[in-house]
């Protein structure tokens, strides 16, 4: 179900294999979630998470992002966090590796296996003992190929938000077309994340797994630290 070529061998390791085939992680290790454009190559940006494993399996990847976290992050050389790039030039500013903290609450990732999508679990109101579910938000993307403590992916921009009620909406679409705009992908490929957004609009009306609501109440485990990505302290450095 990809759509968005990782267009060159250096885009992803050797040996890399689909979510949902072992070896699998247990429970409680650590595995690091990439974000890579079309055709990465060695030393470009991208975004790096390091995660806890909740469930690996042919299922596909359940992860926890725990409040807190240091990433690897994509900024510009003026200093500018992506997200705060005006429109116009969102996807023609050059990229540079920074190293940001996830500010929100926790977050519950679950990348079924073979899936143009990711499913995210938001909470609200956490103080530790009263959690609130906040809705699911779904990240468009390639389907995950991974190694045994890697996976990698690239985003498709566009997005759907779920609130807990199950009002659905989509999200981000006039970066949709900006990205179009600015050669970042084609009319074609645009298409095809809407046709993907569809489907995964039609999977949450059906109930499908991960949409049940197991996951809503889950909570982490709470003698888990808090992952230290690999190289982190060498690109704080930079």
């Amino acid at each position: 179900m990809s759509i968005l070529p990782h267009s060159t061998p250096a885009a992803v390791p050797d040996g890399v294999r689909p979510m949902g085939e072992a070896p699998f992680l247990r429970p409680g290790d650590q595995i690091s979630w990439h974000y890579r454009k079309p055709g990465w190559q060695p030393g470009d940006a991208s975004t790096i998470t390091p995660m806890r494993v909740v469930r690996d399996d042919e299922r596909g990847l359940i992860a926890w992002l725990a409040p807190g976290t240091l990433q690897e992050g994509q900024g510009t050389p003026a200093g500018e966090r992506i997200r705060t790039v005006p429109l116009e030039r969102r996807w023609l500013d050059p990229r540079t590796r920074i190293v940001e903290e996830w500010w929100g609450h926790g977050i519950l990732r679950i990348a079924p296996a073979g899936a143009a999508w990711s499913v995210w679990l938001f909470w609200s109101e956490v103080d530790g003992t009263r959690w609130e579910f906040a809705g699911w938000y779904v990240n468009l993307e390639n389907a995950h190929l991974r190694t045994d403590h890697d996976t990698y992916s690239s985003d498709h921009i566009l997005d759907v938000e779920i609130e807990a009620d199950g009002q659905v909406h989509l999200k981000d679409e006039d970066e949709l077309i900006a990205a179009i705009e600015q050669g970042r992908l084609t009319s074609e490929q645009a298409a095809q994340i809407e046709r993907h957004a569809d489907a995964a609009i039609a999977s949450f009306r059906a109930g499908e797994w991960p949409f049940d609501p197991e996951w809503q109440n889950w909570r982490p485990d709470p003698t888990w630290k808090v992952p230290v990505l690999d190289g982190l302290a060498d690109l704080q450095k930079d």
